[in-house]
């Protein structure tokens, strides 16, 4: 096989590649280093090119051989890569809570209108206010400083106060140091809870993904301060009666696994499963308010114990389509039994807390039972 003599490598200010063989360029151009390859040895050519220029030529040769054995190994101008190549470690979940200052008056404002609103709109649409606003840990602005609020709100609704969010919260305390908080979103003022994405972040909050939740502290009409309140977690008090009913024609609870025993007491081993009425009233006819969907299973050989995993699915009012979860242990003949409160969706994301269970009614005849549960949940 014919093999050259000379092997010519030439590379313009871009780094693009060019293949020179004998006296036949595949591509013309008029390079500013020529690397010769010859025998095993290199020697270099410098044109009137300044030696910066040189040197920057030379890191750009070095780049696409990076950049062509990347491609190679891959096929393509995309690969995977380790996380921990970027310092990525596991996934964690952070709650964070403090207090957002938009000050209007004084020497010092935090706020100021950088735009005017184009029209005599009642919203003041199209206006645009740029924020370095303070965080803090509490209410007050003398109390400890978390960060910074900074970027730009827009009114960006003609109907009604709608604002157009975009601003990183900065914060300047502890391990979160230096790193950021990036949140695009719509924020209706005069809505009590307004939910806003989490797009991003720097530092420790790389490729963050979440959402805030705001509501107002105060809010002075005069001056146009504000003082904010992101994402607060609240206790929540919910009665409800749960309505089991195994006899009849219509029963809401029904045996899937038999016992396996017929001499245990306890019948241990039996599940059923139900889809039971949850309402706001001991009897079955009041205000229905949800479902209490899941299973019991006899679980202990000595006593009437019951393994409890259920969901209480809403179905009306303020929380409808959200649910709270259930798993725990039910002593049935305890006056009151305490169940934990594992988790939920909707409103209920990240619910924690714990219901007690109380017998209303129990029928020997037919076991149907009415429960009353008090449940108390911290939600967001």
């Amino acid at each position: 096989m014919w093999q050259p003599n000379l092997v010519n490598y030439s590379f313009n200010l871009y780094g693009q590649f060019h293949y020179i063989c004998g006296h036949k360029e595949t591509t013309i151009c008029e390079p500013e280093v020529v690397i010769k390859f010859k025998r095993g040895k290199a020697t270099m050519a410098k044109t009137p090119s300044s030696i910066l220029a040189t040197q920057f030529i030379i890191l750009s040769l070095l780049s696409s051989f990076a950049i062509i054995l990347v491609q190679g190994e891959d096929q393509g101008f995309v690969r995977s890569l380790d996380p921990k190549l970027l310092g990525l470690k596991k996934e964690k979940l952070s709650h964070f809570r403090f207090y957002w200052h938009d000050i209007y008056s004084g020497k010092n404002p935090s706020a100021v209108g950088v735009v005017r609103a184009p029209t005599n709109s009642s919203t003041l649409f199209g206006s645009v206010s740029m924020i370095d606003d303070p965080l803090t840990q509490g209410p007050e602005l003398s109390s400890k400083l978390w960060g910074r609020a900074q970027g730009f709100y827009a009114s960006a609704s003609q109907q009604e106060v709608g604002l157009l969010m975009a601003m990183n919260f900065h914060f300047i305390e502890g391990k979160y140091n230096g790193s950021t908080v990036s949140v695009l979103g719509r924020n209706q003022v005069f809505n009590k809870v307004r939910e806003m994405p989490i797009i991003g972040g720097s530092g420790l909050f790389r490729f963050a993904r979440g959402y805030v939740e705001a509501r107002t502290h105060s809010f002075t009409p005069s001056t146009g301060d504000a003082i904010v309140e992101y994402n607060r977690e609240k206790l929540t008090h919910i009665c409800l009666y749960w309505h089991d009913i195994v006899g009849g024609p219509h029963p809401t609870a029904i045996d899937v696994v038999p016992p396996p025993s017929k001499s245990s007491p306890t019948n241990f081993g039996l599940v059923r499963m139900f889809d039971n009425a949850l309402t706001q009233g001991p009897e079955l006819s009041s205000e229905l308010v949800a479902r209490a969907q899941g299973f019991y299973a006899s679980a202990a050989q000595k006593e009437l114990s019951l393994l409890m995993a259920q969901n209480f699915a809403f179905v009306q009012g303020e929380f409808n389509g959200s649910t709270i979860t259930l798993l725990g242990r039910n002593s049935v003949f305890n006056k009151v039994r305490e169940l934990p409160v594992i988790g939920g969706s909707g409103v209920f994301r990240f619910a924690k807390g714990y219901a007690e269970a109380s017998t209303h009614t129990f029928d020997l005849t037919t076991g149907d039972a009415t429960v009353e549960y008090n449940i108390y949940v911290l939600h967001y």
